[in-house]
Order: structure tokens, then sequence, then C-alpha cells
């Protein structure tokens, strides 16, 4: 089992918040009350004029028109924080929008949920999210029941485990990490593709929560995870992405048997282009932004 120390550790629960994200984050947006559903990720990475490579956690395009910016903060949300929060959103609202809801999940308590900075007529007001007052009791039944009865994990489901030990639970998180583990090694309840997201997240539980390095391993063998992680959590990150592009290519798939729902999604995706191209971007760079074909995007910018 020496195998498992060649894999990458982490000590920053701001990637734990972002992997969740990259894979659950339709299912973390509806469990704070938020009705938005991201359709597209985007990138990152953000470039500004004094050449400053600065990376947000999640971006996304929803299905009604907003960029949605997911950031995780381990400690305690102080000035420095927020301003480099707003630099993340001034920068979005310049390249993309100007319709933008900036979410903050602190796994920290204390801090000021009122925060908001007009500058250059950009209001910055973030919705400060404190993962601890989110009460996940019946989350935890939900998936014990179902555990429990032998039946399927779907999709939530998946979400929910991955996303519970950020939440405030009945039983400790190294209560949690050890139950799920050995729902896992003795049920067959959680379909092959979703163990591809939720062993790599508890792989990262088990190596923050569990202090024995021997128990670790025993669970880290009780759930395959050399199967899932064996090129450390680079592969994770990259499978995540990955997972999330075909979610929402086989939603759009399905959705073309519905016209009315397909028209939707094209709307959303022409203003998108529309506010790219008012903003003075290229045609190549709304084409790699939204898939559009060249010919559309030259359509919709000459009726500008």
């Amino acid at each position: 089992m020496k195998t498992f120390k060649n894999l990458k550790k982490i000590k920053n629960r701001d990637e734990y918040i972002k992997i969740s994200e990259l894979n659950y984050g339709n299912i973390f947006l509806e469990i704070i009350g938020q009705n938005e559903e991201i359709i597209r990720l985007l990138p990152t990475e953000i470039i500004n004029l004094n050449l400053e490579n600065k990376f947000t956690d999640i971006r996304g395009l929803t299905k009604s028109g907003k960029i949605v910016i997911i950031e995780g903060h381990t400690e305690i949300l102080r000035e420095p924080d927020f301003g480099r929060y707003y630099t993340y959103f001034q920068d979005t609202f310049c390249d993309y929008s100007k319709n933008i809801k900036f979410i903050i999940a602190c796994l920290s308590e204390g801090n000021n949920l009122k925060r908001a900075t007009t500058d250059e007529n950009i209001c910055f007001k973030p919705l400060v999210i404190e993962l601890k007052n989110i009460d996940g009791s019946k989350y935890l039944k939900r998936l014990r029941d179902k555990f429990k009865q032998q039946v399927e994990l779907n999709h939530k489901d998946c979400g929910l485990l991955v996303h519970l030990p950020l939440f405030k639970l009945p039983i400790t998180e190294e209560e949690y990490v050890r139950e799920i583990c050995e729902y896992i090694k003795e049920c067959d309840c959680i379909p092959e593709e979703e163990k591809n997201r939720i062993i790599p997240a508890m792989y990262l539980n088990i190596e923050h929560y569990i202090d024995s390095e021997f128990e670790q391993e025993k669970l880290l063998e009780a759930i395959n995870v050399l199967k899932y992680c064996e090129n450390a959590l680079d592969r994770t990150i990259r499978l995540a992405r990955e997972d999330e592009a075909k979610k929402v290519t086989d939603k759009v798939t399905q959705e073309v048997t519905d016209k009315v729902t397909q028209e939707v999604t094209d709307q959303v995706t022409e203003n998108f282009a529309c506010n790219l191209l008012r903003d003075n971007h290229d045609v190549d760079y709304v084409h790699e932004m939204t898939g559009l074909s060249i010919s559309r995007i030259n359509e919709l910018k000459a009726n500008l």
C-alpha cells in the first residue's frame, strides 16, 4: 500500500470546495436557494492590463444569462480577501457581463455576511455563505436510507455526499468519512461514472479528517482509491472538468428533443455572444467562448 504515498496531499480546503463545485455546482446552488443553473463553465484565468494572472475557483454561464462566480474561502473573510474578490468581480464585469452573481462559500464562521462596494458604477455585493450554518441532517438521512435500502444514488445524491462534510452534521466529519467509506465498500449504490467524482473527493476527506496513517491506508484501500486517483489530484481536476463538459453536452443533446427548451438555451448563448461583441471582442474569441458558428456570430454582429 505504499503507492498511496504518491498521491498528492492538499491541506487547503479551498481546493476541496473548488472540486466539489466543478462536479456538483448546480446542486450547491440549489442547496443555498439560488434559482440558477450553470450550463457552461467559463475560463477561470483572469489577465488584466497589468498582466497579472489571477484565477477564480468557478465561473459559469447560467441558463438565465447570468455569470455565476463561486469562491471557496477557508479562513475568516478579511478586507484583503474581500478586495481580491472585488477585482475578480470587476474584471469579470468588464470582460463578460454586467449581470454577475458572486458567491463566497466560507468554511469559517463569524464572517461579515453583508458586504458591498460601489466603484465606477460597479456595485459588488457578494452572497457570503457560511457552510457550517447549512444543516445537513436531512441530507445525511436521505443518503443513509438509500444506502441501507440498496437504492442507486442519483446525481443529486452524489453531490450531497461530496458536500456534506462541509455542512453542519449530527456527527463529526471523521465519523462521516468512516461511515461513507463503509457504504462505498459494502454497497453497490454509486454509478461508476459518479465514482470518478466521489472517490477522489473521499480521498481528500480521508487525508484531511483521519489522523492515523494506518487507518487512512485502510480506508483508501476499502474504497479502491488507486483506480480513481492513480495520477493523483491533477487527474481529479481534469476529470471534473471533462465530466462537467460531458454533462453539459449530454444535457444539450437531450434538449434537442424539446424544442422550447432548446430555443431558450440558444437564446441565452446568443445573448451572451452579443454581450461579448458589444464589449469589442473579436469573432474568433466569441466563437471560442460560446461555440456558435462564425457565420451566426457575424449575423449577430451585423444586427447590433
